[in-house]
């Protein structure tokens, strides 16, 4: 019966002890892979940061966006100065915030101050919905300010209203020179000095 005893305690004393590598192997299990997560989870972060729309560093909701163009078209400011303000917000802005602002931009933007928008235009990072809005405006513009963009868009074929840019100028000369930059500047400046000619 004693030997028996001592046999049941020897075992209990066995299993504990051979409890603990396990559980140190649990704990060595979490040390590891959680660095392994925290390896795996950074990359996933730079790409983020660096495929942010085009505006500020943090995502704008509209409502905050319609505030502070709000803001600026309560002031008693005069327009110009609303455009370059309003100019600062699109750059600040991202989304369909953004997008707003640059309706009021252009509204608000005289052929004097067109560089406020021009910049934004031939911008590749900028939201693809805010040149859409940018190169309707464009289109109502004159030709002074017209050709030299469109010649740039026109030469820029990763820009995404190349395609209507081809179409729009086509129109205009008649023919397609294709990709001869040549001869579409010959008939930008043919056609800037046509328009600039007394009728």
């Amino acid at each position: 019966m004693a030997v028996g005893v001592a046999l049941y305690f020897g075992w209990q004393w066995a299993g504990q002890d051979a409890s603990l590598p396990v559980a140190e192997k649990q704990v060595a299990k979490s040390t590891v892979t959680s660095p392994v997560k925290s390896a795996e989870t950074a990359p996933v972060d730079t790409p983020k940061s660096a495929s942010m729309p085009a505006g500020g560093d943090r995502l704008y909701t509209v409502e905050e966006g319609d505030l502070m163009i709000d803001e600026i078209l309560r002031s008693t400011k005069e327009i110009p100065e609303m455009a370059r303000e309003l100019h600062e917000l699109v750059k600040k802005l991202n989304g369909e915030a953004q997008v707003n602002a640059s309706r009021h931009l252009v509204n608000l933007t005289s052929d004097q101050d067109y560089g406020l928008i021009a910049g934004f235009l031939t911008d590749a990072k900028i939201n693809p919905s805010v040149t859409e809005v940018l190169f309707s405006d464009l289109m109502n513009r004159n030709r002074a300010l017209q050709m030299p963009l469109f010649m740039t868009i026109l030469k820029n074929p990763a820009h995404p209203q190349n395609e209507q840019t081809r179409n729009v100028l086509t129109i205009l000369a008649g023919q397609d020179f294709g990709t001869d930059w040549t001869k579409w500047d010959t008939w930008a400046s043919s056609e800037l000095k046509r328009e600039q000619s007394p009728q």
